[in-house]
């Protein structure tokens, strides 16, 4: 009896090292490699940790931090993504989806994400192909855009003005002018572009949250959600 008591002791203390030492990291490993795939994302960091650390095994992290480098969000490329979570019960294997369920409950779920000039000219070359030369500078008050537009050998300059805001879930790049030289040729090329650009929405993505504040600065943009 009291060696089988010893032995039993052992194992437990064996199974506590494992919980507390060695699966943290091979699920934060794991999650890391998750969100890398599912954001198209340079690199990750996870922290997780959870008392017990089988619990981990459940989904249930009592606190999570996530940092993620260079992220695809819809149309837009998020320089950094972090993630602060308290109490967390997840999903994980739901990364993959669009319905918010990645995260099942939480005491807190804090998001901040940045996004440089250098990605909203990028996504503005995207949504007008046909323009070249294109440029874009931001500031605290506006983005401004600036480029070409060819057509049968003719060419027009486009400049237009914006802002990134959230609305109904989503952010948006909203233009609050746009002049083309030619107005004809213009529509031509552009069609309807003129409008809110929709760059991600995250009513529908892995984890759902609420934006709560857009910060644009010199050169780049805050965004901060909460869920």
């Amino acid at each position: 009896m009291r060696r089988f008591c010893v032995v039993l002791a052992a194992v437990l203390v064996i199974l506590a090292a494992f919980s507390q030492l060695v699966l943290p990291g091979l699920m934060e490993n794991r999650l890391g490699n998750a969100i890398r795939s599912a954001l198209q994302a340079e690199n990750v960091i996870v922290d997780m940790s959870a008392v017990p650390g089988l619990k981990l095994l459940a989904g249930h992290a009592d606190s999570i931090e996530i940092v993620v480098d260079k992220a695809q969000l819809g149309d837009i490329q998020v320089e950094k993504l972090t993630l602060h979570g308290e109490n967390v019960q997840a999903d994980f294997s739901a990364l993959d989806k669009r319905d918010g369920s990645a995260i099942r409950s939480a005491d807190s779920l804090e998001m901040t994400g940045t996004i440089t000039q250098q990605a909203l000219q990028e996504m503005l070359e995207k949504k007008l192909d046909k323009v070249e030369n294109l440029e874009a500078v931001m500031d605290r008050d506006k983005l401004t855009a600036s480029g070409q537009v060819k057509l049968i050998g003719r060419t027009a300059d486009i400049h237009l003005e914006g802002r990134v805001l959230a609305k109904d879930g989503g952010l948006y790049f909203h233009m609050t002018q746009l002049d083309i030289r030619n107005a004809v040729f213009g529509q031509a090329v552009l069609g309807n572009f003129f409008g809110d650009i929709l760059l991600f929405d995250l009513y529908n993505s892995p984890v759902r949250a609420e934006i709560e504040d857009v910060e644009q600065h010199d050169g780049y943009v805050v965004i901060k959600a909460k869920s």
